[in-house]
């Protein structure tokens, strides 16, 4: 193979590369439009009794003794 060649393959391959670029950032764009959209049709008191809801159940499991065991277990894993 010459050089020529290989400069060749290399411009099409980022030329390929910078087409799926783009194409997936026009999907991910598309998808956070879908997102926004969906989150504005849910209504403000709503989504504030679910978090507040969230907030209660996750402060009761962690108050279990298993639970906070097992999170503390698996951070002092991440640690390594």
């Amino acid at each position: 193979m010459s050089l020529r060649h290989l400069n060749e393959q290399i411009t099409q391959c980022s030329h390929d590369i910078e087409q799926q670029r783009l194409g997936v950032m026009a999907i991910v764009d598309r998808q956070q439009q879908e997102a926004q959209q969906r989150l504005q049709s849910i209504p403000l008191p709503l989504m504030l009794g679910l978090a507040l809801i969230a907030g209660f159940a996750a402060e009761k499991l962690w108050q279990l003794p298993s639970t906070s065991q097992l999170v503390h277990f698996a951070l002092s894993l991440r640690a390594f």
